[in-house]
């Protein structure tokens, strides 16, 4: 029997409305569009910085406009969400990669690209609840439990806003039981906004836009110094990082 899915207990009422967050959608892609056409690996990091500055932009935008009813419980060094299974675009798994061989020695980096490679290797495949429930914590938590990369993390990270820690907690120690914790709306939905600009640019220039599992998608782009070269080529470069539940979940809707 297929895992039953759980909603987001989001809050009820928003000016973000479907038609907003479409209008959103659009901008983004009109914005990021000409960085992407230049096919180059550095436009497309750049536009990835982009589209992460533009979400937190919003998002400040959006609790400014409709705050939340408690304070938003994310914090550095929470790292109970860390389990999660993580969405990104190619742009930013390239931008991650990148800023890791920027910012890493050769002795960090190798060790990185091994707790990756241990991650990917009892994760990937794996369902959102059965991803919760193996409890693997990311290979990019520093020894703190901090993101060691929050200032290029993924838009998903980005919009994560829980409004109960305590609430995660729960919900993480038995996902197929306890419900999420309360988000905050408008900051997760305009997020999630900017993310499918940055993929609907990317599918206009011809360049794969599924969703990739986080740490599939890094082990493969730090492995693969290519790896951008190759998806600008429009190579599949990726697609053992697409994410089969939700090439299953778009299946189901058409």
């Amino acid at each position: 029997m297929r895992p039953r899915k759980r909603a987001l207990p989001l809050e009820a009422r928003t000016r973000y409305t479907p038609a907003v967050l479409e209008g959103i959608a659009d901008g983004e892609r009109a914005a990021l569009a000409p960085s992407l056409a230049r096919r180059t690996e550095a436009a497309a990091v750049a536009a990835a910085g982009a589209a992460l500055a533009r979400a937190e932009a919003l998002e400040a935008a959006a609790a400014a406009a409709e705050p939340p009813e408690r304070p938003i419980a994310c914090r550095a060094g929470c790292a109970t969400c860390c389990v999660s299974k993580v969405l990104v675009l190619a742009p930013e798994v390239l931008r991650i990669a990148a800023h890791l061989r920027a910012t890493r020695t050769a002795a960090e980096l190798a060790a990185l690209e091994d707790r990756v490679r241990a991650a990917d290797a009892v994760t990937r495949g794996l369902s959102r609840l059965e991803r919760a429930e193996a409890r693997v914590p990311c290979p990019l938590l520093d020894a703190r439990g901090a993101c060691s990369i929050h200032a290029v993390r993924p838009i998903v990270c980005a919009g994560w806003s829980s409004l109960d820690a305590a609430a995660c907690e729960r919900h993480f120690a038995a996902p197929a039981d306890v419900p999420t914790a309360p988000m905050h709306r408008p900051s997760y939905e305009v997020a999630n906004a900017v993310l499918a600009g940055l993929g609907w640019a990317a599918k206009e220039q011809g360049l794969d836009a599924a969703p990739l599992e986080l740490i599939a998608a890094l082990r493969i782009a730090l492995e693969r110094p290519n790896a951008g070269e190759r998806w600008l080529a429009r190579l599949p470069v990726f697609a053992a990082a697409r994410d089969a539940e939700w090439q299953e979940d778009r299946r189901r809707e058409a």
